[in-house]
């Protein structure tokens, strides 16, 4: 019975070790992929990014966030949220939560009928208004910064842009799905 205190911690112990290495792992990686930036001159996303239009701009969404591309339904209100949510409706069983991007852009209108909603994984479902679902981007090249010394993207001043990429299209903000849920956690 004297054995049996000790396992608990040694475990413990163990994953402090483990999750050091991890660490460290992590902190090795993002060193390598800095490195082979510099040596090729670009960083390149992998994987599909979603091109969504929305209050007459357009942003990248990581296609592996996407669950599903809907045409507008009907939304029910939401009292007391942000102006920035649409409101709700049921997807496959499962209320969803409907974030208006361009209200979140400072845009005021009414949705046309065309609108789609793009259900993202986000902690929990979450649809994102959008005027438009346009294409598919493969691999994307992260910019550092801003090119030629632009003038700020509309995407800035939201929190919702984790990058700028160029596309064959042109240079496109790269949306943080995790922080579509911000001052949301009440809802």
């Amino acid at each position: 019975m004297a054995e049996t205190p000790k396992a608990p911690v040694q475990s413990q112990v163990r994953r402090a070790s483990v999750q050091q290495r991890l660490s460290a792992l992590e902190a090795e990686q993002v060193l390598l992929r800095q490195e082979l930036a510099s040596l090729q001159g670009e960083l390149r996303l992998p994987g599909l990014y979603l091109t969504v239009e929305a209050g007459g701009t357009s942003a990248l969404v990581p296609a592996r966030h996407v669950q599903e591309v809907v045409r507008l339904v009907a939304l029910d209100a939401l009292p007391g949220a942000p102006p920035h949510v649409a409101g709700t409706f049921v997807y496959r069983g499962s209320p969803a939560v409907v974030v208006d991007l361009a209200r979140l852009l400072g845009v005021k209108r009414v949705p046309d009928l065309d609108s789609h909603l793009v259900v993202v994984d986000a902690g929990r479902t979450v649809a994102l208004l959008v005027d438009r679902v346009r294409d598919l981007v493969e691999t994307p090249v992260l910019l550092d910064g801003t090119p030629g010394g632009e003038e700020a993207l509309p995407w800035d001043g939201t929190g919702l842009m984790a990058g700028l990429c160029r596309t064959p299209e042109g240079l496109r903000p790269l949306l943080r799905t995790s922080a579509v849920l911000a001052g949301m956690e009440g809802l």
